[in-house]
């Protein structure tokens, strides 16, 4: 973990799988604009392969911390003449078939822009552009990228980045009060996670009610993942060190009924399933192991797995779903289909008890309208400008940005995502999202998919969650030559036109500044849109921005739409009288009376003084 310019010394990097990365699967796809795409348009594949046999297996005993994460030491704040540090995305290397490059491709609009300029943005109902709280998370803490990430629980809302010598987190009720940290989450660990590195995730396990912390360790290739020995994200917790046959670079993590999954960027991509019972119970657990073909094009690459959200569990024995997009144009030269690009899903069917029976199929592939990943290349980590400034940020081109948001509707399960793509054919990022939908034992379609970008801004790093109506709301980065690094969010309702944001754009938080510290070029390396637990409609998001100092400040906000009701939504009290209808309550009025005796109700006596 050095402290390299990269952009300097990394050149085009290349891949062999061209294979791996042909269309499988009679898939259709309905794209925005209702054009119905079947596998004829696309070219011929073989059938998704079944890799059998977890490759890689481990059983690793917790350490169970004697003492709770909120006694630990608060982390000495940054100071200007402290270490500035740089973590470098790790990079492989890789070769074409035939050592080719992609043929030269004229600069081209994005298919998907016309139906969303055409798009009126509602005028009414405009609450989800009024956030409910937007304050100031991390400050900037010596680490380039901070890896801005949050989740929001049933109390609380915990926010995690990048520190000088590790993860750091803080802790907040929800009405955005501190209360706890920042502190190094190593600092409750032992042995290789005693020394951590960053790149963390936090998780709410819904169906446990547990939390789940993670980073990788500096002193070994290892996950040091956390799980909370109780509902409490500040109490004590039950730590594992899983250790990985290579670095387990950007790890990404989801919550599914039959175990942890996680994905991480390895030689070639790599997948990983932990034990989750036997975590939530602190028990000794295992990993199991499997790998995709890299594709060609990108020296950078991870799947992403499906994280749960919602009350609904997925169908019993549902396997995980891992994701990534391909450009063919990128990935399959020669071979490539002009008109269409793709999803991959792979489906990880975990089987502990008997690891040869785990299995790794894909990639099923879901067409999808022309999206261009060539963004000042395929692997520079400098692209998108900002004023008065020569440095360029980092667009991360090559993943599906962090959530893979599941739901499981009942009539539908629906998977939720984004990624960059250049909308103009001149290095301009816009957001590409998409929604996917499954019926019953149906195949995985796509039911819609947008591109948005509604000026000559940059928007990227992005972050993507449905809430339980199925109204989708869109945050991320913004930056141009005019604009300073900021962060802006979208949304659209469930009965919209498809495929289109009709909400218009809410900046949460306005940068001051441009990115110049030494250089660096990092940005990301992701953003967070989370749905809290207590009403499935509150959306709550982070992301880094560049205040007036120059270094990086992080910003949570919350949202939703008015039309989204939670439990604590048009709630009565009826004081006796049968036409009295004692007012509807918000949730900071729910949350003062929750707690009232059923006799303070029945009298009316809300604060129990006997006058009311």
């Amino acid at each position: 973990m050095q402290g390299l310019k990269r952009c300097q010394q990394i050149g085009l990097l290349v891949a062999v799988m061209v294979a791996s990365a042909l269309v499988t699967g009679p898939v259709a796809a309905q794209g925005a604009a209702g054009k119905s795409v079947t596998a004829s348009e696309a070219p011929s594949p073989p059938n998704p392969m079944v890799i059998k046999g977890a490759e890689h297996v481990a059983t690793v005993t917790p350490y169970v911390t004697g003492r709770a994460l909120r006694d630990s030491p608060k982390a000495k704040a940054w100071q200007p003449g402290d270490p500035v540090r740089e973590i470098p995305r790790r990079v492989y290397p890789r070769s074409r078939t035939k050592g080719t490059l992609p043929p030269p491709i004229a600069p081209r609009r994005d298919p998907l822009l016309d139906g969303q300029e055409s798009t009126p943005e509602v005028e009414a109902d405009r609450v989800f552009t009024t956030p409910g709280l937007n304050f100031e998370g991390i400050a900037f803490t010596g680490a380039f990228p901070p890896d801005t990430i949050g989740e929001v629980g049933p109390n609380h809302y915990v926010q995690m980045v990048n520190g000088g010598a590790g993860a750091l987190v803080t802790m907040y009720d929800k009405s955005g009060i501190l209360l706890l940290g920042p502190v190094a989450i190593s600092s409750i660990a032992s042995g290789n996670c005693a020394n951590g590195r960053g790149d963390p995730i936090v998780l709410y396990d819904r169906l446990a009610d547990r939390w789940l912390l993670s980073e990788f360790s500096g002193a070994a290739n290892a996950l040091c993942v956390y799980v909370s020995t109780s509902p409490d994200p500040t109490t004590t917790y039950s730590i594992y060190e899983f250790p990985i046959a290579q670095f387990p670079d950007y790890p990404k993590y989801a919550v599914w009924p039959d175990a942890y999954y996680v994905s991480t960027n390895e030689s070639s991509p790599a997948v990983y399933a932990l034990e989750r019972d036997k975590m939530l119970n602190g028990l000794a657990a295992n990993l199991q192991r499997f790998t995709a073909p890299s594709l060609a094009g990108f020296g950078f690459q991870a799947l992403i797995p499906s994280d749960l959200d919602g009350a609904s569990a997925p169908p019993a024995g549902a396997p995980n779903y891992f994701m990534r997009h391909r450009d063919d144009e990128v990935h399959n030269p020669g071979a490539n289909n002009p008109g269409l690009d793709f999803l991959e899903i792979w489906e990880f069917h975990v089987d502990f008890a008997t690891p040869a029976n785990s299995t790794f199929t894909g990639p099923i592939n879901i067409s999808m309208s022309e999206f261009d990943s060539d963004l000042c290349g395929l692997s520079s980590f400098f692209c998108f400008p900002q004023p008065g400034t020569g440095v360029t940020l980092d667009p991360l081109r090559e993943v599906v940005m962090w959530r893979l948001q599941y739901r499981n509707f009942g009539t539908h399960e629906s998977l939720v995502g984004n990624f960059v793509t250049d909308v103009s054919g001149t290095n301009q990022g816009g957001i590409r999202w998409f929604e996917l939908r499954k019926t019953g034992a149906g195949s995985w379609t796509l039911f819609q998919e947008g591109t948005h970008a509604p000026d000559a801004n940059h928007r990227w790093m992005g972050s993507i969650a449905m809430d339980k109506d199925g109204n989708i709301a869109l945050a991320y980065s913004v930056s141009s030559t005019s604009v300073f690094p900021s962060i802006r969010y979208t949304g659209r309702l469930a009965t919209d036109a498809p495929g289109t944001m009709t909400q218009g754009e809410t900046t949460l938080i306005a940068g001051a500044a441009s990115q110049t510290v030494a250089g660096i070029t990092r940005w990301g390396d992701y953003s967070s849109m989370n749905v809290d637990p207590a009403d499935d409609c509150t959306f709550w998001y982070t992301n880094e921005y560049v205040p007036a100092s120059g270094l990086w400040q992080t910003r949570v906000g919350s949202f939703k739409f008015p039309s989204c009701k939670g439990p604590k939504d048009d709630v009565v009290i009826d004081f006796g009288d049968p036409n009295g209808l004692w007012k509807w309550m918000n949730d900071s009025t729910w949350d003062k009376l929750h707690s009232l005796s059923s006799e303070h109700l029945a009298t009316g006596d809300v604060d129990g003084s006997g006058k009311d």
